[in-house]
């Protein structure tokens, strides 16, 4: 009898035992959707630095949520761009816990992470940055500040000038008003062009009532927010890499188990791959239509196009000189720039 109740109890400690092992692989595994029954639905909030409707973001978003949603157990609730956190609070929003995850320019929070301001001088592609070090170089900044830095959610998109005045010389650009943004303003000072802040929602008015001569922006939003109607020039200069970023709160991400941590690294990974081929369509397809408008295409001299890209370079060298000078030659070593 005694061995029958000793064996009995040994069986049960073997159960709990298997049972506890089980529980523990649920919360170190893959991360997969197929792990939601054991861990449950994790619902993170979503934000954005432009409008949802913006032909920049209105379908890329989605696209992001929805590869999430369908590899993972987490759900992702979209509340909103500017008009629900303002874009220049939502870094400080996540890091106080009022949301989650921001699609966010590095414009709107270089005050408080100079270094970011990198991230446009990046010669590199996303694949590339996370191979050479950058990627885990800024994220290593970002988690100074309690944010996670999981990737670029824009590829292949540089900036350009549009004017209204018809650019044959650098010189030409010297007295004239261009609409700006944090961006460019030292460019435009540097080219003897006039910044003026001014917000999306006015940029068409002001063109149209010539308060403004021109203005900086991407390829691919002045042609379907109609701005293109009141512009006769695209200045063919890209200029400055990409600095759009998807970041999570580290509270947010670290409530993950480390299975899906690394599986929402490896779905932005992949969707930054994405993102150039959707890009690159996207930018033909936009100077197809403002072309089809009558906007014509300015060509500067190869000297002028030469100058233009060394301005760029110098004044950006030199924000980072002046506000990080400690991290000037890591950047330096990883973009292998003398």
């Amino acid at each position: 009898m005694k061995n029958i109740k000793f064996s009995y109890l040994l069986l049960l400690g073997l159960i709990f035992v298997l049972v506890g092992c089980g529980q523990d692989q649920s919360v170190e595994g893959s991360g997969s959707r197929n792990d939601a029954e054991n861990n449950g639905n994790v619902t993170l909030t979503v934000a954005s630095f432009i409008p949802e409707n913006s032909e920049v973001v209105k379908d890329i978003i989605p696209m992001w949520i929805e590869k999430i949603e369908s590899e993972t157990y987490i759900n992702i609730e979209f509340i909103g761009g500017p008009e629900s956190i303002p874009a220049d609070e939502q870094f400080n929003s996540m890091q106080n816990g009022v949301h989650d995850i921001s699609f966010i320019a590095s414009s709107f929070y270089g005050h408080i992470m100079p270094e970011a301001s990198s991230l446009y001088m990046s010669p590199y592609t996303p694949e590339e940055e996370r191979n050479n070090g950058y990627f885990d170089y800024i994220n290593d900044r970002f988690n100074n500040h309690g944010i996670e830095y999981l990737g670029r959610f824009i590829g292949n998109a540089p900036f350009y000038f549009w004017s209204n005045n018809k650019i044959e010389t650098l010189d030409d650009l010297n007295g004239l008003k261009f609409r700006s943004n944090a961006t460019y303003h030292e460019i435009l000072d540097v080219l003897g062009v006039t910044p003026v802040d001014i917000v999306p929602g006015e940029v068409y008015t002001s063109l149209e009532r010539n308060m403004v001569d021109g203005f900086g922006f991407l390829l691919i939003g002045p042609y379907e927010d109609g701005w293109t109607e009141v512009t006769k020039y695209l200045i063919d200069e890209p200029f400055l890499n990409q600095n759009a970023t998807i970041l999570i709160s580290k509270d947010a991400f670290s409530s993950l188990d480390e299975g899906t941590q690394q599986l929402l690294k490896e779905l932005t990974a992949e969707f930054e791959q994405e993102m150039l081929s959707y890009f690159e369509d996207k930018s033909e397809e936009a100077l197809s239509n403002i072309l089809e408008q009558g906007v014509e295409i300015i060509n500067l001299l190869e000297e002028d196009s030469i100058r233009f890209q060394e301005i760029v370079d110098e004044v950006y060298w030199e924000k980072l000189e002046n506000d990080v000078p400690d991290q000037v030659e890591k950047i330096k070593e990883i973009f292998e720039v003398n």
